[in-house]
């Protein structure tokens, strides 16, 4: 399904909290909305599913406006962070739910006719053997562990094959070792089924591993869209930059104005050493991420800090001249002692200009 979303608004209290967001949503793809607490994610996804309807702006579902469409009606699957899962309910009765209903079934010009029970017995066993929930099945809820029930609720919300998949933070609730596990299977999983799909979460992470199409959003507003790759080498903002990892953001001094025009590149100063950097005339920041920084004699004397080691490298904070704090991962075991004066570089990878925002 292609989606496209054009002007959304929605507004709490006449406080805003979707401002005129734009985007499309690749088809079979999927796409991870990620933000601070309060941006405007789950509204986001509220309303794509029909729980919520914009103020302003149109929701459209392979061209179709869907803006005052019911939810039951716009052919989506909802996995909600707390799972939702009917605790009367065996698993394989939760997955039939959205079967039997006839809930999500069923595109916007199509019937409404219930499918048949041999149809939903069928489903359910499928269903059940793609996410091996196959030996739970008459189990409840309570008999489940977090990947368990978690599992439970993907297999419900897709066993009806929803055009959109929507999933608001689906494994906040499960430990770190048990969340690798699960979002690397819910991956496969999502790829396997080919269906347009919509992610939310707050973890850089998760959205790097998952995303096909990654949407950074900040006070309601789409800061930056595109290749996860490319927003986290590439950001347009301090904002965006700092959010997708952790980053060291050197201020790069203005140049004033040349008398006359020069062929020659000009490069830009900056604590870190001088580089050519195009469009940096009026000043900005330099990003450079931990993994960039290494030792280098003929680069820029530093004073080891604090170290610590995190298992694949060692994160070390260095003190440049001015009290200027940048964070570099050495290799395990690597890190010199703190007090330590090293001289640092940045890696040939070109370091990345980020203008100052608007």
């Amino acid at each position: 399904m292609k989606v496209h979303v054009e002007g959304v608004a929605f507004a709490y209290c006449r406080e805003p909290v979707v401002s005129g967001v734009s985007m499309e949503l690749p088809e079979a793809g999927i796409t991870v909305v990620i933000g601070p607490s309060g941006s405007g994610k789950s509204t986001l996804l509220q309303l794509l599913c029909g729980l919520l309807h914009p103020l302003r702006g149109k929701i459209l579902f392979d061209g179709e406006d869907v803006t005052g469409v019911p939810t039951e009606r716009r052919d989506v699957g909802v996995v909600f962070q707390s799972y939702a899962l009917f605790p009367h309910l065996t698993v394989r009765e939760n997955i039939a739910f959205g079967l039997r209903t006839g809930r999500r079934r069923f595109s916007l010009r199509s019937s409404r006719r219930r499918p048949s029970r041999r149809y939903v017995e069928e489903r359910v066993w499928d269903t059940a053997a793609l996410l091996s929930l196959d030996r739970l099945l008459d189990r409840k809820p309570a008999q489940l562990s977090g990947g368990e029930q978690q599992r439970v609720a993907l297999a419900r919300a897709v066993a009806p094959r929803p055009s959109l998949l929507l999933l608001d933070e689906p494994l906040s609730a499960l430990d770190a070792r048990l969340r690798r596990t699960v979002r690397t299977e819910l991956a496969a999983l999502l790829r396997k089924l080919g269906t347009t799909a919509f992610y939310v979460t707050h973890d850089q992470e998760e959205a790097m591993l998952l995303a096909d199409h990654l949407v950074v959003l900040d006070h309601g507003h789409v800061v930056q869209a595109g290749n996860p790759l490319d927003l986290y080498r590439r950001p347009q903002t301090p904002f965006v930059a700092s959010f997708l990892g952790e980053a060291n953001l050197v201020a790069v001094e203005a140049r004033p104005a040349a008398s006359s025009p020069s062929t020659l590149p000009i490069r830009s100063h900056t604590p870190l050493g001088s580089f050519i950097l195009p469009n940096a005339a009026a000043g900005g920041w330099l990003l450079v991420r931990p993994e960039d920084l290494t030792e280098d004699p003929c680069g820029t004397m530093a004073t080891v800090g604090d170290t610590r080691g995190m298992g694949p490298h060692d994160r070390v904070v260095l003190l440049l001249d001015g009290g200027i704090e940048v964070l570099a991962h050495f290799p395990p075991e690597a890190a010199p002692a703190p007090g330590t004066k090293v001289r640092i570089g940045v890696r040939t990878r070109r370091p990345h200009f980020v203008a100052h925002s608007e």
